[in-house]
């Protein structure tokens, strides 16, 4: 009798540690989609199976199938389209820091979908920040947030100040319409700029305009540039690490390439 309930209770623990191994449905679902799209099995826009079909395959709620997708969105490794389905988000872009681009133009050459919230515009108190930026202009700033997508997913947040001797329809702009960078290109030509790159911790604003968690960092590129000799605009850029980069090439008579080069996941 000893003997066998030593065997029935080895028996029950062995079962018990197997159900603590076993992966939830959320767990399985992810893995498996995250599996084909890493080995290839379906390319970038590949157009995975709809919810109903996860459905039935994991025997699971649409709730679960659901929430596993939009989780997967934020991670980068898909994006969605209303009323088409879930399709494979295409590889980390990667941008030239020598150079200037208009995010609307980099998304569309990448024949992604582009669109962006307007989420602050206000003309600004003197502040530090803003005297030493702008220095005997600090009292005709004005100041701009707005949230760049691509592929629906936010993939920059532009947090911009602009002298409006240079650009003085700065707070009637259709950002809709057009961009700060096409507005200020034809108001202020560019006659220098200066960058300083760094990885910082996004605060809760910046995470919430993001989509990313807390234990995200952030790619912080800050951008100055100037017009007639003024500076026209002060920006500061925020990347999701997990969604971009930033790189380029030079050629052998010192020539800085415009490259967008695209890097694996």
């Amino acid at each position: 009798m000893e003997e066998k309930s030593a065997i029935l209770l080895l028996n029950g623990k062995k079962n018990n540690e197997f159900k603590s191994m076993k992966k939830s449905f959320s767990e399985q679902i992810k893995e498996y989609i995250c599996s084909k799209i890493e080995t290839g099995t379906w390319p970038c826009d590949f157009q995975i199976p709809s919810e109903s079909a996860l459905m039935e395959k994991f025997s699971v709620s649409r709730m679960t199938v659901n929430r596993v997708l939009k989780e997967l969105v934020i991670a980068g490794m898909i994006y969605r389209k209303r009323g088409k389905g879930s399709f494979v988000q295409g590889k980390i872009p990667r941008e030239n820091l020598l150079e200037i681009h208009d995010i609307a133009d980099e998304i569309q050459k990448r024949g992604s979908s582009y669109f962006s919230v307007l989420k602050y515009l206000s003309a600004e108190q003197d502040s530090p920040l803003i005297s030493h930026v702008f220095g005997t202009y600090s009292k005709q700033i004005v100041r701009s947030k707005i949230v760049h997508y691509e592929n629906g997913l936010p993939l920059q947040l532009e947090d911009r100040y602009v002298n409006t001797l240079l650009a003085p329809d700065y707070l009637k702009l259709d950002f809709k319409a057009t961009t700060a960078h096409q507005y200020l290109m034809k108001v202020a030509p560019l006659q220098k700029a200066e960058h300083q790159l760094t990885a910082v911790m996004a605060n809760r604003e910046v995470q919430e305009f993001l989509l990313i968690p807390s234990s995200e960092p952030c790619l912080l590129l800050k951008r100055k540039t100037w017009s007639n000799d003024m500076v026209a605009s002060y920006a500061e850029l925020f990347y999701p690490s997990s969604r971009y980069s930033f790189g380029g090439w030079m050629l052998q008579n010192g020539r800085f390439e415009t490259t967008f080069i695209e890097e694996e996941k």
